[in-house]
């Protein structure tokens, strides 16, 4: 990532739209595609996803990887998933894979995408192996989380805005519709980038209200956590468990060295 960062530059770019949320960016090298929105000249480049170019259905980024920490333990049989923020399309590149040329999961019932960002559709699908067919719902979250009259086994939530989490991530009726849209057995995991402990707490103790189980993921070189919540206890989300899971030798064999730590609140 920190070369990436180093060759984010104009004779890199093969892409630039200005929309209403900022302007978004498309760079490339020899080996990767990457991605940065709102991206001011005076801040650190922040990018928000990455795409190997041979292999576009490797997951790059030990956030990323930690977003699929479901498959540990749920079924995966006529899944219903939801992903909040499309990004480079890599959680969709690699659930499908998983399911279209691997046996780690048999069946997809639903799988939807919502994105605020139209441009960002375009793009996803221009440039990072977003399916055609795959249902993309341009509005944002929220407001889809307080419609939804639908229940998912996997919701993934990955909503930034350069290094910052959409607000609303820290109200109270966000994560009630949430719980309104989960079973007791699912599975919510969250990327964030809390600015402080004392808002990480905060946010715990929201989460707490709603969720019985919550496992936080700590690494050693992002500031990101990952957050998994259910109702069901997520103790066996461990290192160990990380480490000698088939699916995960697979798909992120060092992952289990890049977790700093792993806490759970039960």
């Amino acid at each position: 990532m920190r070369q990436l960062k180093e060759d984010t530059v104009k004779m890199n770019q093969i892409e630039f739209k200005p929309t209403q949320f900022g302007p978004v960016c498309v760079y490339q090298n020899t080996l990767y595609r990457w991605l940065t929105l709102a991206q001011n000249t005076n801040e650190d480049v922040v990018i928000q996803g990455v795409m190997n170019l041979k292999h576009n259905e490797q997951v790059l980024v030990p956030i990323n990887q930690c977003m699929f920490l479901f498959l540990l333990s749920l079924k995966t049989t006529n899944l219903n998933i939801l992903n909040l923020g499309l990004g480079t399309a890599g959680f969709e590149r690699v659930m499908y894979y998983l399911n279209d040329c691997t046996a780690y999961i048999d069946s997809i019932s639903t799988f939807n995408t919502v994105e605020i960002n139209p441009t960002i559709n375009t793009i996803a699908k221009q440039h990072f192996n977003l399916p055609s067919h795959h249902n993309v719902y341009i509005q944002s979250a929220e407001h889809y989380i307080k419609q939804c009259t639908n229940t998912f086994d996997v919701i993934a939530i990955d909503i930034f805005s350069g290094e910052h989490h959409q607000p609303f991530l820290t109200c109270n009726d966000f994560w009630q519709n949430i719980t309104r849209c989960s079973a007791k057995h699912s599975q919510i995991l969250v990327n964030l980038n809390p600015q402080t402990g004392q808002e990480l707490q905060v946010l715990l103790v929201l989460l707490r209200q709603h969720f019985k189980c919550i496992a936080i993921i700590e690494f050693n070189e992002y500031k990101n956590i990952v957050v998994i919540l259910s109702q069901q206890t997520l103790i066996h989300i461990n290192v160990e468990e990380i480490q000698n899971s088939p699916v995960f030798k697979q798909m992120a064999p060092l992952l289990y060295k890049e977790i700093n730590s792993i806490y759970h609140i039960e």
